[in-house]
């Protein structure tokens, strides 16, 4: 299935720091399969943790790895949260897939 999405550069991801911070994503929006695809992503991309947003936001690594994770296996609600949580984190709007 093809689906348009929003992808996200940022890295966000350690829930409870995230919505302890500020976030105004919901935490109940973040499912199993956006979280495994953020810590991969991050991994990939050698960066702390997903919420390491200076290694995060400008990587290429991480923007690909997730894009593709979140194709594969998670849902377009996933998507739309990961591109919400982008524009949150990272301060510039989430490219589209």
């Amino acid at each position: 299935m093809k689906l348009s999405i929003f992808v996200p550069l940022a890295a966000f991801l350690s829930f409870v720091a995230a919505e302890a911070s500020g976030s105004t994503v919901d935490p109940d929006k973040i499912s199993n399969c956006l979280f495994r695809c953020l810590s991969e992503a991050a991994s990939v991309a050698g960066c702390i943790s997903a919420y390491d947003n200076k290694c995060t936001c400008p990587s290429p690594a991480f923007k690909d790895t997730l894009t593709i994770c979140l194709k594969d296996a998670c849902t377009p609600e996933d998507a739309q949260v990961a591109g919400e949580l982008h524009v949150e984190r990272c301060g510039t709007p989430a490219p589209q897939l």
